[in-house]
């Protein structure tokens, strides 16, 4: 299994500029920061006085395909939520549904016939607006310009409430598209 698995998640981003497939790992950066540019993740502004610029730091994965192949080299850019002061968030909580109601579920449309379908939702943390006015700092490698910093637009990968404004948007659209919410949970 050793030969399988012989390249590893890099530590970071040091780590993954000085392996020996560092131009893959800095192709999947530039892929990560367009696909946030292209989302109007943040915008570039005037480091307003006295702005807590909360840093960001990425995070390198590799992805392997059913047979152990390596498919794809991901990077992903993080906020360091957990420097976040309590006044920068306001909820962090979002519900997960009970292993037993989703057993359900299944049991149910197994019994009807039913089909069901799962799908994964791409950026699912970028998605939601921000709720607070947030500031970062460049992300490592890529600088910007003196007295310059990111405005937070959309929430980011690693915000304290990331998940929760997700969860948020998923359940008005869910609703607004006559989804119901059941069970103790109101998750289902």
């Amino acid at each position: 299994f050793t030969s399988v698995f012989h390249e590893r998640d890099p530590a970071n981003q040091r780590a993954a500029r000085a392996c020996s497939r560092a131009k893959d790992w800095m192709t999947a950066e530039e892929i990560e920061l367009k696909k946030l540019y292209d989302m109007g993740t943040w915008k570039i502004v005037d480091t307003p006085p006295g702005a807590d610029l909360l840093p960001m730091t990425w995070s390198c994965k590799v992805k392997r395909d059913d047979t152990y192949e390596v498919c794809q080299r991901k990077a992903r850019i993080n906020v360091r939520g957990d420097l976040q002061y309590p006044w920068e968030y306001n909820n962090t909580h979002s519900p997960t549904a009970r292993f037993a109601a989703v057993r359900t579920i299944v049991a149910l449309a197994a019994q009807d016939g039913l089909d069901l379908y799962a799908w994964d939702i791409a950026g699912a943390f970028c998605t939601s607006m921000c709720d607070k006015e947030l500031y970062l700092q460049a992300p490592p490698g890529y600088p910007l310009p003196e007295g310059k910093c990111l405005k937070l637009i959309r929430s980011q990968y690693g915000l304290k409430q990331a998940s929760s404004l997700f969860h948020d948007d998923l359940e008005r659209w869910m609703l607004e598209y006559g989804f119901e919410a059941v069970g103790p949970d109101g998750v289902m």
